[in-house]
């Protein structure tokens, strides 16, 4: 599978700077869960991670910066499929949209909370680092612009899922990786 890192660039970029205009074009695309995955956010997620790794060894020593590389590897990849899967949940049971809508709206947003937020994690205590970290919430005004493209949405459901949604995608990948960092910190971190 080739894997298309200028495209991918693009959209971030799009859905960064003019995500009014990228939501109108991203949620007409009806992908698979998989494909988005492994096309676009596998890709992203590697490329933070080898970030994360790089900008680690600044600080920490190589098996710590493997650690911590791997940690985001799999936190954002399992903590983005379970904001999507609760997404899900609320938007095609609940409220009838399909399947892919909350799929774009969670990968999507949730790829630029992981970009700012990875960087942020391996940049650690510098106020460069808490400034990435504290950037990383603009993902919200992302979703938010997603949100407001889905047809017949009322007021208080927009607020609904945008909650459900942000804490969702915020929570369960930091919960993720608190919980590998003390599995880690034991066997492969601090040896």
């Amino acid at each position: 599978m080739k894997i298309d890192y200028i495209n991918i660039s693009k959209r971030t970029i799009h859905l960064l700077l003019q995500p009014n205009n990228a939501w109108k074009q991203v949620l007409k695309e009806q992908q698979k869960d998989k494909d988005l995955f492994y096309s676009y956010l596998l890709p992203l997620v590697l490329v933070v991670s080898v970030l994360v790794f790089l900008i680690s060894l600044f600080t920490h020593t190589i098996l710590q910066s493997i650690g911590l590389s791997l940690i985001n590897l799999i936190s954002a990849l399992s903590g983005t499929w379970c904001a999507y899967v609760i997404s899900r949940e609320y938007l095609c049971s609940k409220l009838n949209y399909y399947p892919a809508q909350a799929l774009n709206l969670t990968v999507y947003s949730a790829a630029i909370f992981t970009i700012f937020h990875g960087i942020g994690t391996a940049l650690d205590f510098l106020f460069i680092g808490q400034l990435f970290t504290l950037f990383s919430f603009v993902f919200i005004r992302t979703l938010y612009m997603g949100i407001t493209q889905l047809p017949q949405l009322a007021n208080k459901q927009k607020t609904n899922i945008l909650v459900i949604m942000a804490l969702s995608i915020i929570c369960i990948p930091i919960i993720i990786s608190q919980i590998l960092m003390i599995v880690l910190s034991v066997s492969a971190i601090n040896v």
